[in-house]
Formats: structure tokens, C-alpha cells, sequence
């Protein structure tokens, strides 16, 4: 898969585009806040054309302009688990977000379970939920590339917080631990906070401290 990556919003969220590499299709990756311009021009660049909005879960900043693309006909998917937060998306604690207007509800076009498989033109992602930060995490993996979309599972530095409404720590260690056993440590990820690129091998020394 080709991978192309911007941040955005006031928590510094990552939001991708996830193209094929002969089909001229392309996902969206968890569209932050202020993030439709870019993902717009990018589409462009590339030459593909979205064929859905891949939530990695549904905590505020990484749905928020879903409404964006699903007003252009382009579906929404997300995890089981959280699917209800994307029919009134709010942050937990508005003011740490610049308390933002409210923001347009969705209905996902597909609720993903783990062990699916999502096609993209010529691309097969393989769908492992990742319980824990929130309860429809999700890891989209690129097997025949080596490169993942991991959301806040897991960062170049870190994982992803633990003390929000839905989340559970005994749930974020297993994820890990399933998701540093079962994919290669050379696999490529891309973290929906702080740098991307980074392979797990390199980022599971900084997971374990939490773990």
C-alpha cells in the first residue's frame, strides 16, 4: 500500500490516505479536525478516488470529519465496539479540544469484526481488534507490504491512553501483546499520534514500560 500522512487538529491526530498501488482507490484514515482540504488535495495528487472512511475507533479526533466525506457518498467504517460514538461525536473533555461546535453525526456503512478483510482496488487489509483504549480499536494490516494502521494502540513512543470512558488497561495489554506476537517486528506502522514509520520492533521497547 502507498501511505500518505498528515497531522492535525488540536491533539495533533494523525489522518492518512491509504492507496492501492495500480487500482486508483484509496481509503481514508481517521479524518481529524481540519483535515478535508488536505485529504482532498492528496486524492488529487494521487490520482485515486476514496472508496471509504476507515475509523481506527471512535474517539472525537479521529472521526470528526467523517461527516465530511460520508455527505460525498463515501462510506464510513469502524470496529464493533464503537460504533454508537459516531452518531453524536463529542470529545470527552471539550475544553482540552478548544471546545469545538458539535459535529455532524454518521451511520457507518460497515461495523468491522475482527478476523475481516476490507479491500481497496488491488489492496487487502486484514482487520485485528485491538480492545483497550476504546472498545472497537482496530489495526488495519498491509501483509503482502508489511505496514499497518494501528491507531492508538500502539505509538512510536508509547500507546494510547487508558483513562478514558470505555477504556479498559487489562484489554490494551493483551492487544499488544497479540499484536507484537502475531505481526512481524519489521512490520511498518502508522500510529494515530506522533511519528509514523517506525517499525514495531523499534516502538515495542517504549510499549512494554507500560505493559
Amino acid at each position: 500500500m502507498i501511505v500518505r500522512g498528515g497531522t492535525f487538529g488540536p491533539v495533533a491526530t494523525n489522518t492518512y490516505v491509504v492507496a492501492d498501488r495500480e487500482g486508483g482507490s484509496a481509503l481514508i484514515v481517521d479524518p481529524a479536525a481540519g483535515s478535508s482540504r488536505w485529504v482532498a488535495e492528496t486524492l488529487a495528487a494521487m490520482a485515486v478516488d476514496p472508496v471509504a472512511v476507515l475509523d481506527t475507533h471512535g474517539h472525537w479526533d479521529h472521526v470528526v470529519e467523517n461527516h465530511v466525506w460520508d455527505a460525498q457518498g463515501i462510506p464510513v467504517w469502524i470496529g464493533r465496539g464503537d460504533e454508537g460514538w459516531l452518531a453524536a461525536p463529542a470529545p470527552f473533555n471539550p475544553a482540552l479540544f478548544g471546545n469545538p461546535p458539535p459535529t455532524p453525526g454518521v451511520t457507518p456503512a460497515a461495523i468491522l469484526e475482527d478476523g475481516d478483510t476490507i479491500t481497496c482496488g488491488d489492496l487487502t487489509l486484514q482487520i485485528v481488534a485491538t480492545p483497550g483504549h476504546s472498545p472497537g480499536c482496530q489495526v488495519a494490516y498491509d501483509a503482502s507490504t508489511g505496514q499497518a494502521m494501528v491507531g492508538d494502540l500502539i505509538f512510536a513512543m508509547g500507546i494510547g491512553r487508558t483513562d478514558f470512558p470505555g477504556s479498559n488497561h487489562d484489554d490494551m495489554v493483551r492487544s499488544l501483546m497479540r499484536v507484537l506476537d502475531e505481526l512481524p517486528g519489521d512490520t511498518v506502522i502508522y500510529p494515530g499520534h506522533d511519528r509514523w514509520g517506525v517499525t514495531l520492533a523499534q516502538a515495542e521497547p517504549y510499549a512494554r514500560v507500560f505493559m
